[in-house]
């Protein structure tokens, strides 16, 4: 926005009189303050009206704009030495005073009108760090033969910055004369299963494929797969090296259903599949994808999300994700590889982990230091009992139970604790003692100290679990179920 500044030239009524008093008498120079004077009513029309008009046109002609430039330009002209005499010579207080020796003009900075950080949105997010997600992201393919397509594979984990931590893909059309060694990525771990054409009757189509990248999880077994005629399924449990605290493992299953495929039987497997493991792991994130074609898993399993929304062979959506996470992962949509009637999707974690979504709740407990028994004890000794006595039982026991409070305040120290939302609920100070000695153990580099601090912390969680186990059983059997939550 260029600033506009106004210049008013003032005339004196002495320099009016002196100019219009030049042009009425001819430029001979005749000053009309040295007439005699006159009455207002004896001056001349003429020269009013040219004094009139020779003020309106001064005041015209002083009304110039300047840009910001423009007194820049003028400023530049007059440029000065800073110094302490110039300081000095211009009555210039010491406090906005300048340096000597410092610029005549300082170039105005542009004032910042967005907050400094990092690019926001889930994309930048994960470029940033790309193998530490909260849950993994994953790549989704219906590649309608992995062999040909491997050169694509390899260029997309050179050239994206994003590499996924998993890659899923369908129809690979592998059979057992392919060997791992033709179709295995740098970095990643596969895990595959095959068409048999003993269970399918089909030799061609057919065929899931899971790639985990090293940098994301070093530690995957195969945990159960499927080959029939309608359905092929291989699920794989994971656990990376950063996982957030609420999540105990990563299961992941990738499924392909037949165009053909009878549903009931389909679902029916898929269910039993995918409860047992969520009966087995209930704290871990179990993911399912692949192409449904027209099965919707939700039939049978209502509390799972489906994070696909767009199309992924024309306009249907046959392509999914299910997951037990609510707003877990948005779906991108990408071109196909190679000559595959699928898009291909890229699912990018939208979860915030609940140590960052949930406040740190702040509470204040007792702690008793050593020989506060003791002390406690001398008190209740040393104390005449009998001055609490009266009639009212409420107001005795009243009475007494804030003596022993009061007690107990003396010797005990309060001390305010901060409670994260992910802490486990079996989490007790006993665990967190050992937990401290474990790592004071790996600090000093003792690797007997430190074995003997690990077994005992393995030993305390499996007794704290144990004790918790109990208490909630305990609350159910008697019906109190208010202490369960």
């Amino acid at each position: 926005m260029v600033q506009q500044v106004r210049s008013e030239r003032k005339v004196s009524y002495a320099e009016a009189v002196k100019v219009v008093d030049k042009e009425s008498s001819g430029g001979a120079g005749v000053n009309i303050a040295d007439e005699p004077r006159k009455e207002m009513g004896e001056v001349s029309t003429e020269k009013l009206v040219l004094f009139v008009a020779y003020v309106i046109n001064c005041t015209d002609q002083a009304k110039v704009l300047y840009s910001r430039q423009d007194l820049l330009d003028i400023g530049s002209r007059c440029e000065l030495a800073i110094s302490e005499e110039f300081t000095e010579h211009h009555n210039i207080p010491v406090e906005i005073a300048r340096q000597p020796d410092s610029a005549w003009i300082t170039p105005v900075k542009r004032r910042r009108r967005k907050r400094r950080g990092a690019r926001g949105g889930l994309l930048n997010r994960l470029k940033r760090d790309p193998h530490r997600p909260s849950i993994p992201s994953l790549f989704l393919a219906n590649v309608r033969s992995l062999a040909n397509k491997m050169d694509e594979m390899r260029l997309r984990v050179a050239t994206k910055t994003t590499n996924s931590c998993a890659f899923l893909l369908t129809e690979s059309w592998l059979t057992a004369s392919i060997p791992d060694a033709s179709i295995e990525i740098q970095g990643y771990t596969i895990h595959r299963q095959d068409r048999n054409k003993e269970s399918t009757g089909k030799s061609r189509s057919g065929g899931v494929v899971i790639y985990l990248n090293n940098n994301w999880t070093s530690d995957s077994k195969l945990v159960s797969s499927h080959c029939s005629q309608d359905l092929e399924y291989i699920t794989v449990k994971c656990r990376p090296f950063h996982l957030a605290r609420e999540h105990s493992a990563v299961f992941i299953t990738v499924v392909y259903i037949a165009p053909d495929a009878n549903a009931s039987i389909t679902l029916a497997i898929l269910h039993n599949t995918i409860s047992a493991q969520q009966s087995k792991y209930p704290h871990a994130v179990h993911i399912t994808a692949g192409d449904f074609n027209q099965t919707n898993l939700k039939t049978v399993l209502p509390k799972l999300y489906q994070h696909v929304k767009c199309a992924t062979r024309g306009d249907n959506t046959l392509d999914k994700v299910y997951t037990n996470i609510k707003n877990g992962y948005r779906a991108k949509q990408l071109p196909q590889l190679a000559q595959s009637d699928h898009m291909s999707l890229l699912l990018i974690p939208a979860y915030t982990p609940i140590r960052k979504s949930a406040p740190i709740t702040i509470k204040t407990v007792k702690t008793w230091p050593e020989g506060a028994m003791e002390q406690l004890q001398n008190c209740f000794e040393i104390t005449d009992w009998s001055v609490f006595e009266n009639r009212d039982l409420e107001q005795y026991t009243a009475s007494v139970l804030g003596y022993i409070t009061h007690c107990m305040d003396t010797v005990t120290r309060d001390k305010r604790i901060r409670i994260y939302p992910n802490r486990k609920p079996w989490m007790t100070k006993a665990v967190q003692c050992l937990l401290k000695d474990r790592d004071t153990a790996f600090k000093k580099g003792d690797k007997a100290l430190y074995s003997a601090a690990r077994a005992n912390l393995k030993r305390g969680i499996r007794r704290a679990k144990a004790d918790y186990k109990n208490k909630i059983e305990d609350c159910l059997q008697s019906n109190d179920s208010r202490k369960v939550w």
